[in-house]
């Protein structure tokens, strides 16, 4: 993780503001000679949104007929270093601990989580070259064919792909809304799994 490029667009996805997080992020990729990082430009995953929606809807039913769901948390894996699949896992919990990024340790105590309860998880599609660029970075290492500006690329590449994250598990949310889902009553959490930002979502 990039902790400097971070810092630049953090503050816009606390805020919600993904598009201008977005926005700042690509204009800094488009800075750099092209890669195979550069496909994330302008590849959202909104698409995906109703069926993550449902998909979600399902596992808070299931859960809600043994406990009293006070809120989710949904996470990315952590998808630079496990590149065959990109995935997001749900939890859920009797509480709802807010939003205090020193101390969001309760999100390890939930009671419920769709790998066991569903036996799934939410494959992310379209980045699947992207994949590969992120698979074959310590090969180029070793064959000494990466360079600075590579790394810049991949760096930037990593910061849009968890703002798109963040965008597509909005959207979920608010499609939740609109489809009068059950789940969309709580508020929920997300992040990438090796991310230090966390956000909150509540309609």
């Amino acid at each position: 993780m990039n902790f400097d490029f971070a810092e630049i667009i953090n503050s816009d996805l606390e805020n919600l503001d993904f598009e201008k997080a977005i926005s700042n992020a690509e204009s800094k990729l488009k800075e750099i000679p092209i890669t195979v990082f550069h496909e994330v430009l302008g590849n959202s995953i909104i698409n995906q949104a109703e069926e993550f929606a449902i998909w979600v809807e399902e596992f808070y039913n299931k859960v809600s007929e043994k406990i009293n769901v006070k809120s989710l948390y949904l996470e990315m894996n952590e998808f630079d270093i496990n590149t065959e699949l990109w995935y997001v896992d749900c939890f859920a919990y009797e509480r709802d601990g807010g939003l205090d990024l020193d101390d969001m340790e309760w999100l390890c105590e939930f009671q419920a989580a769709t790998q066991e309860e569903l036996g799934t998880i939410f494959g992310i599609e379209g980045y699947e070259n992207i994949q590969r660029g992120f698979s074959i970075i310590e090969e180029l290492k070793d064959n000494e064919e990466w360079s600075e500006e590579m790394q810049d690329a991949r760096d930037w590449c990593e910061q849009i792909i968890i703002a798109r994250f963040m965008e597509f598990i909005r959207a979920a949310h608010l499609t939740a809304k609109q489809k009068n889902l059950k789940w969309a009553g709580v508020p929920i959490y997300f992040a990438e799994h090796a991310c230090e930002l966390i956000v909150k979502s509540e309609l």
